[in-house]
């Protein structure tokens, strides 16, 4: 013979059971679950929407949900801008959304095909068309993938006083030495150094250019010493 037990549940636990269930269903059909307000920190060349947009989540976005998949949400944003190192998400205010970023730093721009394209670390290069770089970064022209790579890591380690002052740096190789570049200066000067020893040399610009009583070159190549322009006749 098999016994059933039956499993008896009092008036009271099942009011409160149907309760329970009224209320998370009335909870997640109302407003109150849905992300209300989405702020963006860490933002520095990439715009705050542009993390919202790949995050996908917005003031329809049920917050328990998006807390749930925070990590999946933000490797989702990661692969869909390179530019982004690490995002992070967390709730405040029980209704609201912080979203972190760190991004990679910029480190110029390429310019090929009539747009330009970011740089980030090792000379990656962004495939994001853009019509004008932004900030105040250098365009790089003329360099291969390995020599972009070069000449980008360069300038990420220059003292930022040099770096604030670049323009546009050129591969310009000679068959006396195919390491030549040029600089343009935002100064109005231009430089014209070795890619194998111009980091140890720039240091010394602030100082030459300060002395400089007209604009022009700016010699690294070899030594170290400066000439005006030639006046237009």
């Amino acid at each position: 013979m098999v016994l059933k037990k039956r499993i008896r549940i009092s008036k009271n636990s099942l009011i409160f059971l149907i309760g329970f269930i009224i209320v998370i269903i009335a909870y997640f059909g109302s407003p109150l679950s849905k992300v209300r307000n989405i702020n963006v920190e860490g933002v520095n060349d990439l715009g705050a929407q542009q993390i919202i947009n790949a995050s996908k989540v917005d003031d329809h976005s049920v917050l328990l949900h998006v807390l749930i998949h925070h990590k999946s949400i933000a490797q989702q944003t990661e692969k869909k801008l390179p530019s982004v190192e690490s995002v992070s998400i967390k709730s405040r205010n029980f209704r609201d959304l912080t979203i972190k970023v760190k991004e990679f730093p910029t480190l110029g721009f390429i310019y090929k095909n009539g747009s330009y394209y970011r740089i980030i670390k090792n000379g990656q290069v962004l495939n994001q068309k853009m019509n004008a770089p932004i900030g105040n970064y250098p365009v790089y022209s003329n360099f291969g993938s390995k020599r972009l790579k070069q000449i980008s890591k360069l300038y990420a380690d220059l003292p930022s006083n040099v770096q604030t002052n670049i323009s546009e740096f050129y591969n310009a190789p000679t068959k006396l030495n195919p390491y030549r570049i040029k600089i343009d200066m935002n100064d109005g000067n231009k430089v014209v150094a070795d890619i194998r020893t111009v980091k140890s040399k720039l240091k010394y610009y602030p100082g030459m250019a300060a002395q400089m009583k007209k604009k022009g070159v700016i010699d690294l190549e070899i030594g170290a010493y400066s000439h005006p322009y030639k006046d237009k006749k």
